[in-house]
């Protein structure tokens, strides 16, 4: 099965928070991951913020980047282009969405995922509307 999975559902494949077991389960059946151009940028906010935070400490930093990078080069990464841009706009006008989720949905749209896996609840109530099948992981 091909699935979109947003940053923050990613992020639990590091990490052992909330949703992370649901979406482990859900990985199971998963035989493509595919990925936002934004997703680098957004695992590094993610590890910057948490180390400010310190919920997580610098050797785990270290570790998950170290993992998101080896694991990116399997990842299908949708490629930020002209297509991608309309798509953007588009959901971002229809759902009056701000500009990452607006990222997130339109390049899940543009991969013709089998699922979309997201954490956030305000993306995944925009990605009913136009996907077939979403996963919601908390």
């Amino acid at each position: 099965m091909r699935a979109f999975i947003d940053t923050s559902s990613l992020f639990k494949k590091y990490v052992d928070e909330q949703g992370a077991d649901t979406f482990d389960a859900l990985l199971l059946s998963v035989s493509e991951i595919i990925i936002s151009p934004i997703t680098l940028l957004e695992v590094n906010s993610i590890i910057e913020r948490r180390l400010r935070e310190k919920t997580l400490d610098t050797v785990d930093a270290a570790w998950i980047e170290k993992e998101f990078m080896q694991d990116l080069k399997f990842y299908g990464v949708v490629e930020f282009n002209e297509n991608l841009n309309s798509e953007c706009i588009r959901v971002i006008r229809k759902y009056q969405m701000k500009v990452l989720n607006g990222i997130q949905l339109s390049s899940a749209i543009v991969a013709q995922p089998d699922v979309f896996i997201v954490s956030d609840k305000q993306l995944y109530n925009t990605a009913v509307k136009e996907l077939k099948r979403v996963e919601f992981v908390g």
